[in-house]
């Protein structure tokens, strides 16, 4: 059912989050380090990549944080593109300590411009 612009419901409605906002400041505190979409995703929107080790997405919850992260990509994608942030595709042979899932060549990193 659409909802009138004009309507108290409309009006006083919260501003819907795109986390775009939110993840542009959390590169921009962490200037001159580059993460990849699912360690923004856990910092930005709570999701849990980081506890389930293995990268893998097995299960309801993972689900569910794919969606988040997949959400969250396309607002690092306009980033890109406004030339806010910066994006380097980096060949998963040179990624260590990160669980990576095997069939990935490469992992996308992020990081605020300079």
């Amino acid at each position: 059912m659409p909802l009138d612009t004009s309507d108290e419901a409309w009006l006083n409605a919260a501003e819907a989050s795109t986390h775009r906002e939110a993840v542009h400041q959390y590169l921009r505190d962490h200037a001159g380090v580059a993460y990849h979409d699912r360690e923004l995703a856990d910092a930005v929107m709570g999701t849990a990549w980081a506890a389930r080790g293995d990268g893998r997405v097995t299960d309801s919850d993972a689900i569910h944080d794919l969606v988040y992260t997949q959400f969250l990509h396309d607002q690092l994608d306009e980033l890109v593109r406004q030339g806010d942030v910066e994006a380097r595709n980096v060949p998963t042979a040179h990624v260590t300590g990160e669980p990576v899932p095997d069939d990935w060549d490469h992992v996308t990193y992020y990081s605020v411009s300079r």
